[in-house]
């Protein structure tokens, strides 16, 4: 069986993950994100997301409420550790009044 183009572009892309093609930046900066993407990832107009930079060569958007819920998951398992306090004030630092506890 042939590898999906997917698997042939990375092979530690999971069956979850997706290419949904090419987006061009306009001048204002926008970018359309891909009406499949938008329904997979159930994308509604007026949804916030966070824009993350990873690598300084790429850009990864998620949307507040599912990174409110990790930085959840990972505060729990850091709770009454010496990094909490440390963690705490980082996320503040990086999202201010996003994410209220």
């Amino acid at each position: 069986m042939k590898p999906s183009i997917h698997a042939r572009i990375h092979k530690k892309m999971s069956k979850h993950d997706k290419l949904y093609g090419i987006v061009t930046l306009g001048e204002r900066g926008q970018v359309v994100i891909p009406a499949e993407a938008r329904r997979d990832l159930h994308l509604r107009p007026g949804d916030q997301l966070v824009a993350i930079g990873k690598f300084g060569k790429a850009l990864g958007l998620i949307k507040v409420e599912e990174l409110q819920e990790l930085i959840k998951v990972i505060m729990a398992n850091f709770a009454g550790g010496d990094a909490e306090a440390e963690i705490k004030s980082h996320v503040g630092k990086i999202f201010g009044k996003l994410f209220k506890s």
